[in-house]
């Protein structure tokens, strides 16, 4: 800022400062953006000029938008809460004095409520920093006086700050009266609050409304043991918060609401009072009050029978209103639009993309809620009165009403159900033929929960009515929504019947699953994939007799897949192809697999990229054929190979920007301001990865040599990647059986030039050892230091010779890790991983052999010495660890047989 500008603000002429403040009230876009940008840059050269300024203008400016503002400015000044100009700390502590003497004074002069309601702010703000450390008295005592003023105005403001600040006054700080004890003292204020019809000004309902915010925070900030000295205040509480709602103060009410169901989940004794349940329904009841007051009052209702497991009373006095209430809970769900988007879109995708909140869902929820927390016993005689009437109304959304809430009292207390299960089942097959579609994907929706149920038994009670409407629904071709919900039902049918009565519908169920695959949608084809693998899983003996006429389809499937590039297509077709082959054997699925591997072969043409989504879920399908055709899977390696290197390789161009794994932020190297959504989802596919490399070398033994120069240095920088462990565990295991791989391919003399391969092992192994031992020193996973140390082992042993260098960083090593053994063990050998430590001694020990056999006895001897002169910690080791151990490890070292 200009610094002639700058005490021109400052200065003793006020105009320039008012002419600011006058821009911020009545300029927009950039004007406006330069009068803040002057103004936040004064706070921070000036900031008790700033504060002097804005109090004089709060009391003498004559215009009440400028008032407004300054009492705008003022409150986001004293804001601490991620506040880079938070003001208070940086003023004199003359300018502090003063700040606070003037706000209290302005609060007891102004006039207009668009300012007030700012300085009310700018006081809560300061008060909530000031009074827990007692260093504001003078708003105590303004509090209490304000309480009892004959001024509305001030009398309110008194009220609303104490609801605020309630929590920041101690008891003690109470203002005393005669011989009242000061709760009591504050109860007989309140009342009179709550109940003064005296006033004959228009502010009588705001002060009983700030009067009701402040009762509810003195309710919740007074200890258990006192609370009942305060019962009286609830009859005239729940008084104001009707006329608030019928005197179009509805946000207040919504607020109050809202306090009170919070105050219900802490103490819920404290009311047990029916009057509000009472008075909770008539607000839902009230259609001309907005949607989410309505929806707040049920919520607390709701919160009441949640307590019930608590403090059962509270369900009490509920049951007299139960009709009531699941009635307002089925008209909500009758508040319901016919969607064009319901009949195509998926079930898991409803309400995923909206956080909106509407009478529907919440009522849905709800119901869910209320019979989980009632159970059966209660709610199931009144459901069955009320449903009737809905079921049979001409209205379809009356219908679907009532099915979505008999889908609540499935999943929340189905054992109620089984006296009237007969007359459940009957309700739904019926409503499986209603005329409106959404009627009937309801009805599936409720059948596919009560199918879940297994205590219900009733797909093999009921199987002859159920499962034949199933299939009808199945084959609803004009709504593939309705598709789905019935094969969803077919599903849980699958899967809780018994296989004597499946295999009566099996010829039936598997034609409906082809023609739906054939279909085309991709939504009913997930479905009847799912639905199929299930079969496989239940009737493997069974579907034996159907396996040529089943993988027949499924080939001829996949290759309308793969000749129209549906990737995503293919990768489901494969899974499924898998599972049946892996439940019927090898013996069946051979020649099937060995098929499907060629048809795969056309992807050459269009190979795999690591950022398609279709990649890892097809890489891992090709593992499950790998162990299927074992080495017969050689042929189709360089068709797979190349996309896992990939898909083994894409995140390391990833940046983990905090160690905090609570708070890991995941960005693209280029471009660093796009934040990936999933973020742990790609540590979760870069552990795949290396398991998947663990899993081909592991299967195809020397086989997986040609691929080890590759697949080596991707997994190094695994070993201390420090984010995730199953990454560094899976790494570790697939580098173990790479050396192994490495290990055959030497001792078999593959048919490859020996020499070469061996020198190949060699550099592989030379490049591994200072790897790994910069992982072990990383390494605080014991377990996962000993499979390390395994790696080491091994690579001593391939590599035959080492180099000077190469032994003295081992012996480093090892010592290191006996040295962090020792701490973690202590004198007294009984810490809880004890056993894991001397199991990592062991495996020391044998990596220490396999050195003294492959290196110079000399170097290593000399070597082991110079460290355990370095550190002080090694003489104690052989009082604080077993015996046994340092026999191993001496042995080792003299490389005594």
């Amino acid at each position: 800022m200009d610094p002639k500008l700058r005490k021109q603000l400052v200065g003793l002429d006020p105009v320039p400062f008012t002419d600011l403040i006058s821009t911020l009230t009545t300029s927009t876009g950039s004007a406006r953006s330069h009068a803040e940008s002057l103004f936040y840059s004064l706070c921070q050269t000036n900031p008790n000029s700033v504060s002097i300024k804005l109090l004089l203008l709060l009391q003498f400016s004559s215009r009440s938008a400028i008032r407004a503002e300054a009492a705008s400015l003022l409150r986001n000044l004293l804001t601490r809460a991620s506040n880079p100009y938070y003001l208070w700390p940086r003023l004199h502590p003359l300018t502090q004095c003063h700040l606070k003497e003037d706000l209290l004074t302005a609060l007891r002069n102004e006039h207009k409520r668009s300012v007030l309601g700012h300085l009310r702010g700018g006081v809560v703000e300061l008060g909530s920093d000031l009074l827990p450390h007692d260093s504001w008295p003078e708003l105590i005592f303004f509090m209490f006086e304000a309480m009892v003023s004959s001024s509305p105005r001030v009398q309110e403001s008194g009220l609303l700050i104490f609801s605020y600040l309630a929590e920041c006054i101690e008891t003690s700080s109470l203002p005393e009266t005669s011989s009242l004890p000061p709760l009591t003292t504050l109860r007989s204020i309140l009342i009179l609050a709550l109940t003064d019809t005296n006033s004959s000004t228009g502010g009588e309902l705001d002060v009983k409304i700030a009067a009701l915010l402040a009762s509810i925070s003195l309710i919740h900030c007074t200890p258990s043991k006192n609370r009942e000295k305060l019962q009286d205040l609830l009859p005239p509480l729940v008084f104001v918060l009707v006329e608030a709602c019928t005197g179009n103060r509805e946000e207040d009410a919504k607020e109050a609401v809202k306090m009170l169901t919070v105050l219900i989940e802490i103490e819920p004794i404290f009311f047990c009072w029916p009057e509000l349940v009472d008075t909770m329904l008539k607000i839902a009841e009230f259609d001309e009050l907005e949607e989410e007051l309505r929806r707040e009052a049920v919520n607390l209702v709701v919160t009441i029978a949640k307590t019930g497991e608590k403090e059962p009373v509270m369900v009490e006095q509920l049951v007299q209103f139960l009709g009531r209430f699941l009635a307002i809970l089925l008209q909500m769900l009758s508040d319901i639009e016919d969607d064009e988007a319901w009949y195509t879109a998926h079930p898991d995708d409803e309400d995923k993309d909206t956080d909106e909140m509407h009478n529907f869902k919440f009522s849905k929820e709800s119901s869910y809620a209320i019979s989980a927390a009632l159970g059966g016993a209660l709610l199931v005689p009144v459901v069955i009165e009320l449903l009737p009437a809905y079921l049979e109304n001409a209205d379809w959304k009356k219908r679907h009403a009532a099915l979505i809430f008999l889908k609540g009292i499935a999943e929340g207390c189905s054992e109620a159900l089984k006296d009237n299960l007969e007359q459940f089942v009957n309700t739904m097959v019926n409503s499986f033929n209603d005329i409106h579609l959404r009627v009937r994907g309801a009805a599936l929706n409720v059948t596919c929960e009560l199918l879940a149920v297994p205590e219900t038994h009733v797909a093999s009670k009921y199987h002859d009515r159920i499962f034949p409407a199933l299939l009808h629904s199945m084959n609803t071709y004009d709504c593939p929504r309705v598709q789905v919900e019935a094969t969803r039902a077919a599903w849980n049918f699958i899967w809780s019947c018994n296989k004597d009565v499946l295999k009566i519908y099996l010829q039936d169920l598997l034609g409906q699953l082809h023609m739906m695959i054939l279909a085309g949608n991709t939504v009913v084809q997930d479905e009847a994939l799912l639905a199929l693998e299930s079969l496989a899983y239940l009737l493997e003996d069974t579907l034996e007799s159907y396996y040529e006429y089943v993988m027949r389809w499924l080939k001829a499937l996949l290759r309308d897949a793969i000749h129209n590039a549906d990737r995503m297509l293919c990768a489901k077709l494969l899974q499924c192809i898998s599972i049946v082959g892996a439940v019927l054997g090898k013996s069946h699925f051979r020649n099937d697999a060995q098929e499907v591997m060629e048809e795969l072969m056309s992807f050459r043409a269009a190979p795999l990229e690591e950022d398609d989504p279709v990649t890892g879920y097809m890489l891992q399908l090709w593992m499950k054929l790998l162990k299927c055709l074992g080495r017969d899977f050689l042929p189709f390696m360089d068709l797979v190979m190349p996309p896992l290197f990939q898909y083994a390789q894409s995140e390391s161009d990833l940046i983990i920007s905090s160690t905090n794994m609570d708070n890991i932020e995941v960005k693209m190297a280029e471009g660093a301001g796009e934040k990936l959504r999933t973020k742990f989802r790609l540590l979760d596919e870069k552990a795949s990865a290396c398991d998947m490399l663990c899993c081909y070398a592991d299967e195809l033994k020397e086989d997986f040599f040609p691929w080890i120069d590759k697949a080596a240095p991707l997994l190094l920088p695994f070993l201390k990647f420090n984010f995730h462990k199953e990454v560094r565990k899976t790494a570790i295991s697939a580098m173990s059986k790479i050396l192994y791989s490495a290990k055959l391919a030497v001792e078999k003399h593959m048919p490859d030039d020996p020499e070469e391969q061996c020198l190949k092992v060699k550099q592989l192994c030379s490049r591994l050892i200072p790897s790994i031992i910069e992982a072990l020193h990383e390494e605080h996973d014991t377990e996962l230091c000993g499979e390390m140390l395994g790696c080491l082992t091994d690579c001593i042993q391939l590599l035959e010779e080492l180099e000077e260098d190469q032994v003295i960083g081992i012996v480093k090593e090892l010592k290191n890790l006996i040295v962090r053994s020792i701490f973690r063990t202590g004198k007294e050998l009984r810490d809880v991983n004890y056993k894991q430590d001397a199991l990592l001694l062991n495996q020391i020990a044998e990596c220490l052999v396999m050195l003294s056999l492959e290196s110079s006895r000399d170097l290593l001897f000399a070597s082991w010495v110079k460290e355990t002169k370095a550190e002080k910690t090694i003489p104690r080791a052989r009082e604080q660890l077993q015996e046994f151990t340092f026999r191993q490890i001496r042995r080792a070292i003299m490389c005594v047989p």
